[in-house]
């Protein structure tokens, strides 16, 4: 299955990882996709890093390739 092509939670042989931060509302900050065999320091994970309005809506959300382990660096010009 192409990546782009696929629903996130339908990637067979992927796992998901979530990071929330401080939120306590449910909805994570950070996501990450890797497949199966894939160390958190890998290099391999597709993660996104997402951004909520004052209300708890979604407003930004981006997408990089890097280490799990690295999250916070990698989007920390983002996450202003």
């Amino acid at each position: 299955m192409d990546l782009k092509n696929g629903f996130y939670r339908d990637l067979p042989y992927w796992k998901k990882v979530y990071d929330y931060g401080a939120r306590t509302d449910g909805q994570p900050v950070y996501r990450g996709y890797a497949t199966l065999d894939s160390e958190t320091d890998s290099i391999t994970w597709i993660m996104f890093f997402s951004k909520y309005n004052e209300s708890g809506y979604l407003t930004e959300e981006y997408c990089l390739e890097g280490a799990w382990d690295d999250r916070v660096t990698l989007f920390a010009e983002y996450a202003v």
